[in-house]
């Protein structure tokens, strides 16, 4: 008797959970900033698009079609991305300006968590793939970058599990673009 209460009590939990749609995501990945900025203040104008196929940032796969969820971000990926861009960019010295001759181009291809959510455990996959392309007057440079992992544990992924694994990815790419010496010998000689 009191396995079959405890089963009904966790079907009613469970499925009042599954009813809820899941809070939009916050990301807040970090800027990477340079000990000494090298770019003396030229000038950069700097956008963000996100092309990516689908607009939400995570799907929660609970092994059935009725039981797929898509996560939101609470703003779209490429304000979250020009924002922190921004920042890492005006570190190396750059000055960001509409107006610049100079355009740095960042394209969201791919960004994207997939959980397939079990009943004990979860496995949960990150991508992200960016094309970044600086239009010059001196002509064009253009570098894809990209970065994925997985994550296994117990229980069930949190939001806050979300956006840690998509934090540290975004991180793990901004820090590849900020290391990059062929982006920043490109710009270096021709903005």
């Amino acid at each position: 008797m009191i396995k079959k209460y405890f089963v009904l009590v966790s079907t009613l939990v469970l499925s009042a959970c599954a009813a809820t749609p899941p809070a939009p995501l916050a990301l807040m990945p970090t800027a990477v900033l340079t000990s000494q900025p090298w770019a003396h203040n030229k000038t950069l104008n700097l956008t963000c698009v996100d092309q990516a196929p689908n607009s939400y940032i995570a799907v929660i796969d609970n092994g059935s079609t009725e039981n797929v969820e898509v996560v939101q971000p609470q703003q779209p990926l490429s304000l979250t991305l020009r924002h922190v861009l921004a920042q890492q960019l005006t570190g190396q010295g750059f000055s960001i300006n509409n107006n610049a001759t100079s355009t740095m181009a960042v394209t969201v291809e791919k960004a994207l968590v997939t959980i397939k959510q079990g009943l004990v455990e979860y496995n949960m996959r990150s991508e992200l793939q960016l094309q970044l392309t600086v239009n010059t007057p001196n002509g064009q440079f253009i570098k894809h970058y990209s970065g994925n992992s997985s994550r296994e544990d117990a229980l069930t992924a949190s939001n806050k599990d979300i956006a840690i694994s998509m934090n540290k990815l975004i991180n793990s790419v901004l820090t590849e673009v900020a290391n990059d010496s062929e982006l920043n010998k490109y710009l270096t000689e021709n903005i």
